[in-house]
């Protein structure tokens, strides 16, 4: 009996270790790259009521700050951490730390490997009620959250975070302040502030000498009083909110107390300025994604939450650093086209066209085709192709790219958003950047005939090519709905009766058209092409 126990004990000690020995396997070495995208525990570790500074509040009493921390389990091998820190809404009067969506924040970041706080803040709103008590409430609001940000920054080897990867999240009134931390300059403060009172932007919350930037910020139906904060170089901002929203404005249509520019007015001015964005309208929802009055079950909102939750995450791991894909580094900009469109602008300046030519611009599938016109059989071709530009870049320079022109019709193809890779966008996402390029283009052209050139399936990319459908049947429905808003499909004609790409229409890297992949391509769309140009009678 004896010798079977001491076996037994030692199995169960094989099998414990074995169990610590799988959870370390999905920290280091080839597993790495599912880390922070995947599950890679099964529980987390909690801390609560970690003190992280203390302020003077509203009633003149010093007031202790604290924070609840989500951490991956003991056995994560990893101690350099990206953070996420949630700020709770409220409208600057109550609620706290402790809710619904940090802890599922937390606990589905804290699962796929990341460290997320949540934070108590001073609230109050001074009895007045005025514009100027809202903007003083939001003051010491972000001066507690930068000093959170700080005290990770001091206390970084003990919580395993990389201080260099910390974002903000925020809802609502937490929004607000999350997105005056990242973008509200000490000479931007609203003049109403009484500085002398409360001091200056960072205030003495504690952890002083430590920065208080953040690398991004996810907006939850939140707005700012001026979103001329934001500038070029700024950081990442996530945007969200519900399109029935009567509490805080999604756009710019009323606003909260002077906070008038909502998520969708900050995502366009983020595309204007080439800084990394997204997008997620809800519709049917109101604020908080809650329910309109008299319609929908709570299921309904728990699903929205979900849908809301999933796709932050995604967003969250395509801007995080890694070796050799930053995409938020310098370089990686959209200005690193500059050099094509001072060519393009002397093209602009030099070529000759009449009011019946057509534009086509895009990535490299546009920039290679250097038979285009002879392909299609039109001659007057406006040409204008970046290889490797994704659709952020082309919503950056979409104003250049039309220039002076006045085509019969616009044709479009950029395949770069889905493409098997970290930074990929999800298929709404490529819904929302097509949509601001129309309504970028329809300043300029309201009537002129738009076309999206379907994106292509290829080998190099068929593990992805079901998200890519998902992107071209999201654009086609909206184009669907819309006056001159077309697609041209063209995709079965690069597939075999195998229902895979055909090997002898592409170069050897598997990914672009060789010549006759061209004249494939030309035939399949030429006729659609004339098509649609004619149907424009108001041109």
């Amino acid at each position: 009996m004896k010798k079977f126990m001491k076996s037994f004990c030692f199995i169960l000690f094989l099998l414990a270790h074995f169990q610590v020995f799988a959870q370390k396997q999905n920290t280091e070495g080839t597993n790495l790259g599912k880390r922070y995208k995947n599950e890679l525990f099964t529980n987390i570790d909690s801390l609560i009521d970690i003190p992280y500074g203390e302020a003077i509040n509203l009633k003149g009493e010093n007031e202790k700050l604290l924070l609840n921390l989500f951490i991956p389990p003991a056995v994560d091998t990893v101690k350099n951490r990206p953070l996420v820190i949630f700020i709770h809404g409220g409208g600057f009067r109550n609620n706290n730390k402790s809710s619904s969506i940090s802890n599922k924040l937390g606990i589905r970041l804290g699962k796929k490997g990341f460290v997320v706080a949540s934070i108590d803040y001073r609230l109050g709103i001074a009895t007045t009620n005025t514009n100027k008590d809202y903007h003083e409430a939001m003051y010491r609001a972000q001066q507690d959250a930068r000093a959170a940000v700080r005290f990770f920054r001091k206390n970084a080897t003990q919580y395993g975070i990389d201080e260099n990867q910390i974002f903000l999240a925020g809802s609502s009134a937490g929004s607000m302040t999350a997105l005056s931390v990242a973008y509200m300059d000490q000479a931007e403060v609203p003049s109403d502030i009484d500085q002398l009172k409360w001091g200056n932007l960072e205030g003495m919350g504690g952890s002083e000498g430590y920065s208080s930037k953040v690398q991004g910020v996810f907006n939850l139906w939140g707005s700012m009083i001026d979103y001329k904060w934001i500038n070029k170089g700024d950081a990442p901002l996530y945007n969200a909110a519900g399109l029935a929203d009567l509490t805080v404005p999604y756009d710019s249509s009323y606003d909260y107390h002077s906070f008038k520019y909502g998520p969708s007015i900050l995502y366009q001015h983020c595309l204007r300025l080439g800084i990394p964005t997204a997008w997620r309208p809800f519709y049917n929802a109101g604020h908080t994604l809650g329910n309109i009055p008299g319609q929908g079950t709570a299921a309904d909102s728990r699903l929205r939450q979900d849908t809301l939750l999933n796709s932050m995450e995604h967003w969250l791991f395509t801007q995080l650093n890694r070796k050799g894909d930053n995409i938020n580094n310098t370089i990686n900009g959209p200005w690193k086209y500059d050099t094509s469109f001072a060519r393009f602008d002397s093209l602009n300046k030099s070529e000759k066209h009449t009011d019946t030519a057509l534009l086509f611009f895009g990535s490299s599938y546009i920039r290679m085709w250097q038979n285009i016109r002879s392909d299609i059989n039109y001659n007057d071709i406006i040409h204008r192709g970046f290889g490797g530009c994704n659709l952020r870049d082309v919503a950056y320079y979409i104003n250049r790219i039309l220039a002076s022109h006045h085509p019969k019709g616009i044709f479009f193809y950029v395949g770069n958003d889905i493409v098997d890779g970290n930074n990929d966008k999800d298929p709404e996402q490529v819904l929302a950047l097509f949509k601001f390029i129309v309504q970028e283009i329809r300043v300029k052209q309201p009537l002129i005939p738009i076309t999206w050139l379907k994106i292509s399936p290829s080998e190099k990319r068929w593990k992805v090519w079901d998200k890519v459908q998902q992107a071209n049947s999201l654009i086609e429905t909206y184009c669907n709905t819309q006056a001159n808003l077309y697609t041209i499909r063209f995709q079965d004609h690069f597939l075999g009766a195998d229902g895979l790409p055909i090997t002898s229409l592409f170069k050897d890297d598997k990914l672009h058209y060789n010549e006759q992949g061209y004249k494939v391509w030309g035939n399949a769309i030429k006729s659609e092409v004339k098509l649609i140009i004619n149907k424009n009678k108001t041109h």
